[in-house]
This record gives C-alpha cells, sequence and structure tokens, in this order.
C-alpha cells in the first residue's frame, strides 16, 4: 500500500513540475528571457536528451538526473514515443541558446505543448491509480 502512495505522489509531482516548467515557458513563448530556475530545469533536461541513439532516452534521462523514477521516466517516454517529439535536444538547446527571439518562442511553445501533454499523462496515472485503490 506504501509503495502504491509513494507512486501517485511521484505522478503528481510529475505533472507539477510540468506545469511549473509549463509556466516558466510561457514567459519566453512571449519574449522574456529564460531565468535561472527554468534554466536549470531546462539544463537538466538537456543532459538527458542530447545524446544521438534514441535507443537510451529513458536512461539519458535518468543519468542526467533530471527525471530520475520510473514514473517520470516512463511517463516521457511514452509521450515522446506518441507526440513523436525526436528533437527535444534541439527544442531545449535553441531555449537556452538561440538569439533569435522568433525561434525561441517557437521552441518554448513546441516544449510547452510536450510538457502539456506529459502533464495530462501523469495527471491520468495518478487518476488511475486513485480509483483502483477505492475499487
Amino acid at each position: 500500500m506504501r509503495g502504491d502512495s509513494e507512486s501517485r505522489s511521484r505522478y503528481l509531482s510529475l505533472a507539477l513540475l510540468s506545469r511549473r516548467t509549463i509556466e516558466g515557458l510561457r514567459g519566453v513563448a512571449d519574449g522574456v528571457p529564460v531565468g535561472p530556475e527554468l534554466e536549470e530545469s531546462l539544463r537538466k533536461l538537456l543532459a538527458g536528451v542530447s545524446s544521438v541513439s534514441d535507443a537510451a532516452f529513458v536512461t539519458r534521462l535518468e543519468a542526467s538526473g533530471a527525471w530520475t523514477r520510473f514514473e517520470e521516466l516512463s511517463t516521457l517516454d511514452e509521450v515522446k514515443a506518441e507526440t513523436g517529439t525526436d528533437d527535444l535536444s534541439g527544442v531545449v538547446s535553441s531555449i537556452l541558446s538561440d538569439p533569435g527571439e522568433r525561434s525561441r518562442s517557437q521552441s518554448a511553445k513546441l516544449l510547452i505543448r510536450f510538457l502539456t501533454a506529459v502533464e495530462g499523462r501523469a495527471l491520468q496515472r495518478y487518476t488511475d491509480s486513485m480509483e483502483m485503490q477505492f475499487a
């Protein structure tokens, strides 16, 4: 029972982290510079997605320290596969380093869409696990 509670908490935590990142990215999409907290989160994510091979996506995320729990890793991997988001590295790099406001804004919007899907999936998993508890 304790494991179920921890798992639910991790899904909820992933959804909240995605939401916080989305909020920061909305400002970037509107032309606001990347703040230090958002930059740190994006650099961790970049470290996890910047390898050439897609075969070890989950392993790279885990090694980067950006996402470390099964719930986080499996959710990100599922969403990446379902959305066909193949160039997360390029998207995140563009947000962090591209001086062109338009390109940075477009990349922020792409990452917002991806993280919105992650948030939705995490909340779905959280809700499903709550329903199973009471079934």
